[in-house]
């Protein structure tokens, strides 16, 4: 499962040498802050389809971040899992990836969002990571 060690592979250098990412929706680009990248259980017990939209599994790779950026505000209910029954992908890139990392893509879905004042704070199921 090539998808599985690259994302092993991008946990473990995250967790000792953080990396840039950058996040791009509707056509821009947002620089991600205070990355992490975990795993999380979900109630299930065994992989499902969930509202007939997406296949969910017994854990999940998610991403937490942070934008600090009031642009991306406006346009994140038509990212937003839930209410939603048709919602976008968002892609997610390695800024200053060397070698391999500078190629990599991880498609997300987000699944929740917080406002604050001068930030926002995303947490993003991890669907898909490439290296193109």
């Amino acid at each position: 499962m090539k998808e599985t060690n690259l994302l092993a592979e991008l946990i473990e250098i995250q967790n000792s040498e953080p990396l840039s990412f950058s996040l791009f929706a509707k056509g821009n680009r947002y620089q991600l802050k205070n990355i992490k990248i975990l795993e999380k259980s979900t109630p299930l017990t065994k992989r499902a389809l969930r509202g007939g939209v997406y296949i969910s599994d017994k854990f999940v790779y998610q991403i937490k971040a942070i934008i600090f950026d009031s642009s991306l505000a406006n346009s994140l209910s038509n990212f937003m899992l839930g209410p939603n029954f048709e919602f976008d992908d968002l892609k997610i890139s390695v800024d200053d990836g060397v070698g391999k990392w500078s190629s990599v893509s991880i498609i997300v879905n987000l699944v929740s969002s917080i406002q604050k004042q001068s930030k926002t704070e995303l947490t993003m199921n991890i669907i898909k990571i490439s290296q193109e």
